[in-house]
């Protein structure tokens, strides 16, 4: 198994897209390795359905300008369906739990992602971000 010193994670946002730049600039410089991964977590199996075609749409994005920065991006497309969501900030939890256990298999160095994401409102730190600086066992850039 590969393993990827950087992970981006992106869910196509403005922060994440400042992320993703950073994260090939690093390995770019340090000649490593590198994978993006895009969550798409929903209610139903058609919703997940419509995320896992936009992860895919946002993966694709990544991994072209990677090329074009000479950067080789892998992508890591997870899709959950989660048929009840009981309480407030579980969609962010499984979210960065997705992140962080790619991260553990991947034995990744750092983490690079937003600092919110696009359907954050709270101009403050992001759920999903903050979930993952809290837990994560690596290193986290988040980018603003």
């Amino acid at each position: 198994m590969t393993r990827y010193e950087i992970l981006a994670a992106t869910d196509g946002s403005d922060y994440a897209r400042k992320a993703e730049i950073a994260a090939m600039k690093i390995t770019r410089s340090y000649n490593i390795h590198m994978a993006a991964i895009y969550v798409a977590v929903a209610h139903k199996d058609s919703e997940r359905e419509e995320l896992v075609a936009k992860g895919e749409e946002v993966l694709s994005r990544v991994v072209e300008t990677g090329a074009r920065m000479g950067v080789d991006v892998q992508k890591i497309l997870v899709g959950v369906s989660m048929q009840r969501m009981p309480k407030i900030g579980v969609r962010a939890d499984t979210i960065a739990r997705a992140i962080l256990d790619a991260a553990g298999k991947y034995k990744v160095h750092t983490i690079v992602m937003g600092g919110k994401g696009e359907s954050e409102i709270n101009p403050e730190l992001g759920s999903v971000a903050e979930a993952v600086v809290r837990k994560a066992r690596c290193t986290v850039l988040v980018a603003r």
